[in-house]
């Protein structure tokens, strides 16, 4: 059995399970957490997406989450380390079948660029929908080329995942706060 990059439609029950995530990773990083925020296709009304749970965990210092290794692994996480991601400590979450994803936590120090871009890319598919509509299109699209193949599968969406972001950033005036334009 392989991975697959099934994109689904919207399904308003991934902010529940957002919600759940959310209050269990509260009490375990509770000594270390600035922020949690969930992210990705799943954080955004409408857009299809893997039923993946993208959620950010923005901390004060990044080298102390290693420290909690354990207890993820007793919560069903995965811990992979900065899995190709400097500066970013990554946790995966398996579903019953024990090859596909249901959950990634990302972990980041708040003054970590990736916390800006990811949450700026967020907003801004909310808010302007040529670029939710561009993004929703490739998704599915290279769902449909690169169903068994997730490096494939990201490499097809890169491009548009950049432009949209520039975008975003002139719009956000790079660097400023996403959730300030709101």
């Amino acid at each position: 059995m392989k991975r697959e990059m099934i994109v689904i439609p919207y399904n308003y029950d991934w902010n529940k399970r957002y919600r759940k995530i959310h209050s269990l990773l509260s009490r375990i990083f509770k000594n270390i957490e600035v922020d949690i925020q969930h992210f990705g296709s799943t954080a955004v009304e409408g857009m299809p997406a893997k039923p993946i749970i993208d959620v950010m965990v923005i901390v004060k210092n990044i080298s102390k989450v290693d420290e909690y290794n354990t207890k993820m692994i007793c919560a069903g996480y995965v811990p992979k380390g900065e899995n190709g991601v400097t500066g970013r400590r990554y946790f995966q979450k398996f579903a019953c079948d024990g090859i596909n994803h249901i959950e990634h936590v990302h972990c980041y120090e708040q003054d970590n660029p990736h916390v800006i871009d990811e949450l700026m890319f967020r907003d801004y598919l909310r808010i302007n929908k040529d670029a939710f509509e561009k993004y929703k299109r490739i998704k599915i699209e290279a769902s449909d080329k690169y169903k068994y193949s997730p490096i494939e599968y990201t490499e097809y969406k890169s491009q548009c995942i950049t432009e949209i972001l520039e975008r975003a950033r002139e719009y956000y005036n790079e660097g400023s706060n996403p959730s300030s334009k709101m």
